[in-house]
C-alpha cells in the first residue's frame, strides 16, 4: 500500500540541526558527529584575568622602583616602571593604565618617596601622560605600527605635560625660586624627561611581543594574529639601539649615577 506523501519531507543538505535537547559533547571522538568546539571564556572570567594581569603589571612596576635605577642631578630619578605599565596598558586598555599609574605612584609615595604629595602628583602625572596616548591609539587600531607611533606620541605628550608641571611644582618642594627652575629646564629638566621618555618607549617596544604572547597563553587576549609587514628582528634591534643611545645620554651627558637595588 502506497504511503501518503504528507509523511515525507524533502530537506536540503545543511538544513538538518540537532534537536534542542541534545547537548554538544566537547570531547566527542573524531569522526563521530561534529568536531569539538572550543568554548569561549565568559566575559566575567576575562575581566577577572585582566584585573589580575593589571595587578601583576603594577607589582612589577613597583618593584622597578627599587631595582636598577639612575639618579640625575640629585633629585631626578629614572627607573623602568613606566615601560612596564605602558606595555601593560597597550593590551589591557587606557583605563587599566591610569589605574596602574595611580596605584604605583601611591605605593611609592607611602614607601620610598621623599618628596611627599608633590612627588605623588609628579609621579602620577608623568606615568599617566606617558601611558595614555599609546594606549588610546592602540585601542583604536590594534597594529604594531599604531603601538610604535603611539609610544612616540607618548614621549611628546609627556614632555608637554611635565615641563609646565616642573615650573609650577618644583619650586614648592625644592624651595627655590621659579626663575631657578626655569634655568634648569634647558640643561637638565628637558633632556632628562626627553631621554626618560625615549628609553621607556624603547623598552616598551622590546616588551611588546613577549607580553602579547604571555597574555595569549593565559587567554586574556583573543587569537588575533597580525600579519608581519617587517622582519621579526627589526623592532627589537631598533628599540635596543634607541635604548642604548638613551642610556649613554644619561651617563655621559647628564652624569647619571647607576644604582642596583635602592
Amino acid at each position: 500500500m502506497a504511503k501518503n506523501q504528507d509523511e515525507y519531507q524533502i530537506v536540503e543538505e545543511g538544513d538538518v540541526t540537532a534537536p534542542a535537547y541534545i547537548e554538544p559533547i566537547d570531547d566527542a571522538p573524531v569522526g563521530l558527529g561534529d568536531a569539538p568546539v572550543k568554548r569561549r571564556r565568559s566575559s566575567s572570567d576575562v575581566r577577572l584575568r585582566k584585573t589580575i594581569a593589571a595587578a601583576l603589571f603594577s607589582a612589577i612596576a613597583y618593584l622597578c622602583v627599587f631595582v636598577i635605577h639612575i639618579k640625575v642631578a640629585g633629585f631626578l630619578t629614572f627607573d623602568f616602571k613606566d615601560a612596564v605599565m605602558a606595555v601593560g596598558s597597550l593590551w589591557l586598555g587606557p583605563v587599566a593604565g591610569v589605574l596602574m599609574a595611580a596605584v604605583v605612584a601611591f605605593f611609592e609615595f607611602i614607601s620610598v618617596s621623599s618628596t611627599g604629595p608633590y612627588g605623588l602628583l609628579m609621579n602620577f602625572a608623568s606615568s599617566a601622560s606617558f601611558i595614555l596616548p599609546a594606549a588610546i591609539l592602540f585601542r583604536l587600531r590594534r597594529t604594531r605600527r599604531s603601538a610604535m607611533i603611539g609610544l612616540g606620541i607618548s614621549v611628546v605628550f609627556m614632555l608637554a605635560v611635565m615641563m609646565p608641571l616642573n615650573i609650577l611644582i618644583d619650586p614648592l618642594y625644592l624651595h627655590v625660586s621659579r626663575e631657578t627652575v626655569l634655568k634648569l629646564i634647558p640643561p637638565t629638566l628637558l633632556p632628562f624627561n626627553l631621554v626618560k621618555g625615549v628609553l621607556n618607549a624603547a623598552l616598551a617596544a622590546l616588551l611588546f611581543q613577549p607580553v602579547r604572547r604571555a597574555l595569549h597563553s593565559v587567554e586574556i587576549l583573543p587569537p588575533d594574529e597580525e600579519p608581519r609587514r617587517l622582519p621579526a628582528w627589526v623592532l627589537p634591534v631598533g628599540a635596543g639601539v634607541i635604548a642604548i643611545a638613551a642610556a649613554l645620554v644619561f651617563f655621559l651627558v647628564l652624569d647619571g649615577k647607576f644604582q642596583f637595588i635602592r
